[in-house]
Formats: C-alpha cells, structure tokens, sequence
C-alpha cells in the first residue's frame, strides 16, 4: 500500500475514533470543566508534527485550503442547525436584544479588537482592521456546545440560549463586510472606497435573499410530502445537511456569502415548519456537528504555527488576553445597557462570546489575497482562537451553574425545572 493510502486510511481511523471517544461521553466532558472542541484541539497538538508525529497535515494538497472548507461545511450545517432551533416565540422574545448584538456589540468588538492589533502588535491600521474583523464573530460552534445539553437547559433560561446563539449564528456570515473591506483596501488601494463596501454589502444581500428563498422552499416542499405522507422518519436525518450544503453551495456560486444564507435557511425552513418537527430536526443536527467539530480542531491544532507564535512573543499573548479581556465585555455590555436584560444576564453574555471555527475559516479566507504579512496575521489569529477555546471551555460549565444558583464545584446530576426558562 501507497504511503499515501496508508495516509488516508490512517486520518480516517483518527477523525472516527476521535469522534467516538469525544462524542459519547460528551456530558461527563462539560461536567469536568472540558470540551470536546479543547480535547479535540489538544488531541491535534499531541498526534501532529509538534506531538507524536502521527498527523502530518504538510501531506495534504493543500492543509490551508482544506482546513478552510472542512471550518466552511461546519459552520453552515452549524448554523442551519442554530436556524432549526429559533421559533417564532423566541425571536419576538429577544429581537431587540439580538439587535443590539449584532450592531453595537459587533461593530464594538471589531474596533476594540483592532485598537489592540494596532496597539500591541504594532499592526498598521487596515491590516489591524483586518485582523480584528477575523476575530470579531462570536463562534456557533462553541457557542452552541456552551448552551446546548442537560447542563445548560438546566441552569439558563431559553432567552439567555436562544439571544447567544442569534447573535453567534447571524454575525459569522455579517463579518463578512468587515472582513472584505480592509482586505480589498490593502490588496486594490486604487480602487474607489464606495464600490468596494458596495461589494462586500451586496455579498450580504444575496445571501439573506438566496438564503431566505432556500429555507422558505424547502419548508414548503417537506410540508407538502408531509401532507402525502410520502416522507420517512429517517429524512430528518439528512435534512439539516442536505439543507446547509444546498445553501451553501448556491449562494457561494451566485457570489454570495454562503455562512449568512445558511443561517437565514435554517431559520426560515424552522419557522415555517409545525413545531414537532423541531425536536427531530435539533437532535439530527446535534449528532452531525459533534461528526463535523471534532476534526476541524483536529486538524487545526496539528497546523498550530508554534515557530510564529514564539516569533511574537509576549506581545501574542498580551493580544490574546486583549481579545479575550477587552473585545467582548465592553462592547455587549455597551449594547446590551439599553435592552431588558437583567443584570445576571449582562454579566453572562457580556463574558461568553468565544472565538472559534467562524475565526479559522476567516483567517485562511483572506490567505487568497496574498498579504506581505499575512504570517504574522495567521500567528496571532491562531494563537487567539486556540486560548479562547481553552479558556472558554474551562469556563463555560462552572459560569453556567452559577448562573442557575448552584455551586460551580459540584456536578449535575438531575435538570432543574422549566420555570427558568421565562422571559426577565
């Protein structure tokens, strides 16, 4: 056998026992103050070239590309998935709360993010700009590991679960804009400022029209086999990733942003559809994600650029602590003053907004427009991500029990009742 069969087959028996051993004690693994995005990231490190040797991602065609489209697929069937979980009752719930996130929290965490590029990194103002609009988003994938499950059902109220995880599912394909402006600025500076924000805005708007023309079909179409009874129970399990490659694919061929209109889909195809399909739907999705997460970090921590992050030295990890420290609190907190989120709640999505796979995607994204100093951006772009999960995931199971009044020390052992899940 070919080393490049053994290659193959050997990724494949990782990524399926990764999987396994990740996916199936999932809820012992938020009980211990982990994750399986950080046990998967950290199993990357120790079988990749740094580690034991095992993962050797310089054997692929292309490592960036690949982890590029493997983060793109996870983040649309994610956030099909988040779609597929928002009902009418929770929109009307936490419109105006979701607003401000996605407005003044986002353009908030994007300038601050970039004030910290600039003033700890030296970067120059756009490419400082570029790099705060990679690290902008709030990740669905970790978001969605944070409020999904018996830990978080029991101790946060659904509005809580349902506004992170709006804002994390609508502002990974809005980045877009800011990520497309300072790129195009540092690789066409001739070109008129009007027609390049012009270009990244029309990207959003097709992708909210395709998007939402997807998902409305789509629902439309299952409703109408439903009604002939010519669907079996199994459909539902495809369904949500049928959904988010259709959209994904469609919107990326007519030139739009493929994330956004995958989030949209799910959206309308969940509120267009009765409700007892929503339990079917959130379940088959779940399983497809925990099959998508686990080799995205994978992969991603066996590409971690160690040689440039010790080329960055103090000043990368004083950046990484700026983004953690100072990108999010400030700006949700600012956002969210107006609304009628009560104090605890501040305080909680003020901290939770991790930096994920939506920022892997969009680091290897703009590698296409060949910046001078397009290392460095991936070094401290890398090294962001990588304490954010580690330290999100750390945080995440105690902050979640001590919001449902309980000790962070102890473990869950029965869900509490549904009386918290009402509106503050």
């Amino acid at each position: 056998m070919s080393r490049r069969g053994v290659s193959i087959d050997l990724v494949l028996i990782l990524v399926g026992a990764a999987v396994f051993a990740l996916g199936l004690p999932s809820n012992i693994i938020k009980r211990l103050w982990l994750s399986v995005p950080l046990l998967a990231l950290l199993a990357g490190v120790l079988l990749g070239p740094e580690g034991l040797g095992v993962v050797k991602p310089d054997r692929l065609h292309d490592e960036h590309k690949v982890l590029e489209e493997l983060a793109r697929v996870t983040l649309a069937v994610s956030l099909v998935g988040v779609g597929l979980q928002i009902t009418r009752a929770d929109l009307r719930l936490i419109w105006k709360r979701a607003a401000s996130l996605l407005t003044i929290a986002m353009v908030g965490m994007w300038l601050l993010t970039s004030l910290g590029a600039w003033l700890v990194l030296g970067l120059e103002p756009w490419l400082a700009l570029l790099l705060g609009a990679i690290l902008t988003p709030t990740d669905p994938v970790v978001a969605s590991a944070l409020v999904t499950g018996r830990l978080a059902e029991g101790n946060l109220p659904r509005w809580l679960r349902r506004s992170l995880q709006v804002e994390a599912g609508a502002n990974d394909g809005l980045a877009l804009v800011f990520v497309l402006v300072p790129a195009l600025v540092l690789t066409l500076p001739g070109d008129d400022a009007g027609t390049i924000a012009g270009e990244a805005i029309g990207q959003v708007v097709l992708a909210l029209i395709v998007g939402a023309a997807i998902g409305a079909s789509a629902a439309k179409v299952v409703d109408l086999a439903e009604d002939h009874q010519a669907t079996s129970g199994g459909f539902f399990l495809v369904s949500a990733l049928a959904l988010a490659l259709l959209t994904l694919g469609a919107v990326h061929a007519l030139g739009g942003t493929g994330i956004l209109g995958a989030f949209v889909a799910g959206l309308l195809f969940s509120l267009m559809l009765e409700e007892r399909y929503a339990q079917q739907l959130e379940e088959t999705q779940d399983g497809l994600q925990q099959l998508l997460v686990v080799p995205v970090f994978l992969l991603f921590g066996s590409m971690l650029p160690w040689d440039g992050w010790v080329e960055l030295g103090w000043t990368g990890l004083a950046f990484a602590a700026w983004a953690l420290i100072i990108r999010r609190p400030a700006a949700a907190a600012l956002a969210l003053a107006p609304t009628d989120t009560p104090r605890r709640g501040v305080a909680f999505l003020s901290w939770y907004g991790p930096i994920g796979v939506a920022a892997i995607y969009y680091t290897l994204f703009v590698e296409r427009y060949a910046l001078e100093e397009f290392d460095r951006l991936f070094a401290a772009s890398t090294l962001a991500i990588a304490v954010s999960v580690l330290v999100f995931s750390l945080s995440a199971t105690p902050g979640v029990r001590r919001y449902g009044g309980r000790s962070p020390w102890t473990t869950l052992r029965h869900p509490l009742t549904d009386g918290i899940d009402k509106a503050p």
